[in-house]
């Protein structure tokens, strides 16, 4: 019980995945590869005949741990490649868009019920076409993790962001609750994750979580900097193959979808809700 704290952060900021197991040792459901294919179909600015679609091809590494008596660290690695269908080109001429996150996490265990910890997320998202300091985003919570039980823990904390807003900054609460043996409940904040094992080798996840991404472009008109955010609702079947192995497939609604474009002098080019559209993903993990 002691390790989900630091396996729900890395899930939380590394992979906003449903791929868990059902063990408590972070080591054991840590070291896995995870590969995954998203997408949504070509959906309308609201206002505007300009339509949008996107297709994501996403993989989930751990990098390093290690656990000291008192002292853990941790670090991995996501990436994200990301297909778009942008119809006006004048407003964003990107067809294929990028992004690595490359999270760290420090955990101090204060006692048997306490644990504090800092996670510092830099993430580069862009065209790639040129790099510099506007296609970096930012990615802090200070928190803390409280065990009432061995069966539910309480999450406190502050949290800051550039990516999904310019200057997020926004107090933390959360919790996890194993409700029984087959099922568990992660509320944290916006996240919301419920999972029921039907039978040993298939599991029920129903989830709800912030989506959005921030990526700087350039092109022939000049530097653009293209976000896009929605609050995300699926539902998610994961078949566990063995002990290494697992897949999955999950359906949802994306709705509270907006896009936002600026020019280099940060003028809003574009500030309006999207449509809302279905969402699907289909994933595989390995697990050392």
């Amino acid at each position: 019980m002691k390790m989900q704290f630091p396996l729900i952060l890395l899930a939380l900021v590394l992979a906003h995945n449903p791929i868990c197991s059902k063990e408590q040792d972070f080591m054991s459901d840590a070291a896995a590869v995870r590969f995954s294919f998203s997408g949504s179909p070509k959906k309308t600015i609201k206002g505007t005949s300009t339509e949008i679609g996107l297709r994501q091809w996403t993989l989930i590494t751990p990098l390093y741990y290690h656990k000291g008596e008192a002292w853990s660290f941790a670090a991995g690695l996501r990436y994200e490649g990301t297909e778009m269908e942008f119809s006006d080109t004048s407003l964003l001429d990107e067809s294929w868009l990028q992004s690595i996150d490359f999270p760290l996490l420090l955990m101090k265990e204060q006692s048997e019920r306490l644990n504090l910890m800092l996670l510092f997320n830099p993430t580069m998202a862009g065209d790639y076409d040129s790099i510099d300091g506007d296609t970096f985003n930012y990615l802090t919570i200070l928190g803390a993790r409280y065990q009432t039980s061995d069966t539910f823990q309480w999450f406190f904390g502050v949290v800051h962001t550039t990516g999904y807003d310019d200057n997020l900054f926004l107090p933390a609460i959360g919790f996890h609750w194993e409700v029984s043996e087959n099922s568990d409940l992660l509320f944290a904040g916006p996240y919301l994750r419920y999972k029921y094992s039907i039978t040993d080798s298939l599991d029920l996840i129903l989830g709800g979580r912030f989506s959005g991404s921030k990526w700087n472009t350039r092109a022939s008109y000049g530097e653009r900097d293209f976000r896009l955010q929605a609050y995300r609702t699926s539902a998610t079947l994961q078949w566990n193959l063995g002990k290494k192995h697992a897949v999955l497939a999950s359906a949802g609604w994306e709705f509270a979808r907006k896009v936002e474009i600026k020019g280099a002098d940060g003028t809003a080019l574009v500030d309006r809700n999207l449509e809302p559209a279905p969402y699907f993903e289909a994933g595989y993990r390995f697990r050392f």
